[in-house]
């Protein structure tokens, strides 16, 4: 339960559509559900159109790199820790009601996944272009600007990156320090 309000928090942030993901429980002996279940999900997800096209889904021109900053982001460390965290916290509550599981994914799994994808974004954008203005960032990564500023504050001050007039640009490897 906890991992499957994750994927759907983790989608709605990636801007694609939460509802293009269900989990549901059909044993072997429930074969008229099971294939009610599919068609329902096959259905529904013909009625979105194709991934990126969908009502509040990032474009298509976006969702590339969005998806590759968010696989690269689901695999830190990061991420992985608060997810553990919280499943044991709640382990230990007893406590899986699906509301305080959706808080609890959304004050401590979802900041760790957004800094994580927003970072990754930024890094893709910035090797694809060379430099972009903050206001191209925030275009790009759907990140606020304090945000923006959270990430990439501490990647210019250990090299990764570097101000390039008005904005930003990754820091050749000699530079690096």
């Amino acid at each position: 339960m906890i991992v499957a309000e994750t994927c759907r928090q983790v989608l709605k942030d990636m801007g694609v559509d939460p509802g293009r993901l269900a989990l549901e429980w059909a044993s072997a002996a429930e074969a008229p559900r099971f294939v009610e279940l599919i068609t329902g999900f096959v259905n529904g997800i013909r009625s979105k159109g194709a991934l990126g096209q969908g009502r509040d889904e990032v474009g298509e021109d976006r969702l590339g790199r969005r998806l590759e900053a968010s696989i690269r982001a689901a695999g830190a460390r990061k991420v992985r820790t608060a997810l553990g965290t919280l499943a044991k916290r709640m382990r230990k509550q007893g406590d899986y009601d699906p509301g305080t599981i959706a808080k609890g994914v959304e004050e401590k799994v979802l900041p760790a996944f957004r800094a994580e994808r927003i970072g990754h974004e930024v890094l893709a954008c910035l090797s694809d272009r060379g430099a972009c203005s903050m206001e191209e960032l925030l275009a790009a990564t759907g990140a606020s600007p304090e945000e923006l500023d959270k990430i990439t504050a501490p990647m210019v001050k250990k090299g990764t990156l570097k101000q390039d007039g008005e904005g930003l640009a990754l820091a050749a490897q000699g530079e690096a320090r």
